[in-house]
């Protein structure tokens, strides 16, 4: 079995690391033992683009979504949102995988992971706010970050020996979204987000005097570099909406980042309480 790994919560990179079936349930059911639950390895369940981008000081690959391809399982995410056996009872029909984290039996309510083998694998291109809509419905008690690209997942660990902690292997089917045409739905979305761009281009009220700061802003966002987007991005158009008080025409007018006009729409979207 062939994953991503990063060595722990802060690095910057990612590689390959390869594990077979019996090492993989090995750790499930005898997880790591870490004081720091953040100095734990992380994983995705998938592969590499072909073209990826890396640090040109020493060629390690960076860990960033998009050098993320797709994904042969889906891992997700539940915080006090159902307990264990509620959500055996909901996803019975399909196999996964489920271990409790750290915080099972310290915090309120039942927390772990699970891992639903995938019957075609899903693109990261894919993963568009109404494809990720669709993933949140079905599993309405996750966190909605389970569905970004790039969402690293702890291994098995417990901060101590004498820890709580469960695991469970269930046998079903693979989990298929073929009937969804995932694809199709990100093309459709792509292309409805070129067209609003435009037709906000041509609606801005330009007696609004806010052309310096969204220049301002355009030139900010044509020079950031992948590990900072977000947080530019996000900063950026807080001071537009806030400070300068731009509109929502205004801000999806902008080009974003490279590589970030899903992203960039999705924040612009829930900071002006569009979706």
């Amino acid at each position: 079995m062939k994953m991503l790994r990063k060595a722990k919560k802060e690095t910057k990179y990612m590689s390959y690391f390869h594990m077979d079936a019996p090492m993989w349930n090995n750790l499930i059911a005898n997880p790591l033992v870490k004081k720091d639950k953040d100095m734990a390895p992380l994983f995705i369940f998938g592969h590499m683009k072909d073209v990826v981008q890396r640090d040109p000081n020493n060629g390690l690959i960076y860990n960033c979504g998009e050098n993320i391809g797709w994904l042969y399982a889906l891992q997700v995410d539940v915080d006090n949102g159902c307990t264990i056996e509620e959500f055996v009872r909901e996803y019975h029909r399909y196999s996964f995988q489920l271990y409790t984290t750290t915080g099972y039996g310290f915090k309120d309510g039942d927390r772990f992971r699970s891992i639903f083998p995938l019957k075609e694998s899903i693109y990261t291109d894919w993963l568009v706010p109404p494809v990720k809509q669709h993933l949140c419905e079905m599993f309405w008690m996750c966190d909605r970050t389970c569905f970004d690209k790039g969402h690293w997942q702890i291994v098995p660990c417990i901060l101590k020996e004498c820890n709580p902690y469960r695991y469970m292997q269930h046998e079903g089917e693979r989990l298929s979204f073929a009937r969804y045409d995932f694809k199709k739905m990100a093309e459709e979305y792509r292309e409805d987000f070129h067209w609003r761009r435009e037709i906000a281009e041509a609606d801005r009220d330009r007696g609004d005097n806010h052309e310096g700061a969204l220049r301002h802003i355009q030139t900010v966002f044509d020079s950031t570099t992948e590990g900072s987007r977000d947080t530019t991005v996000y900063k950026s158009i807080m001071w537009l909406k806030d400070t300068v008080g731009c509109s929502y025409n205004e801000v999806i007018s902008l080009r974003p980042p490279y590589g970030f006009d899903t992203e960039y729409m999705r924040k612009v979207d829930r900071l002006y309480n569009m979706r």
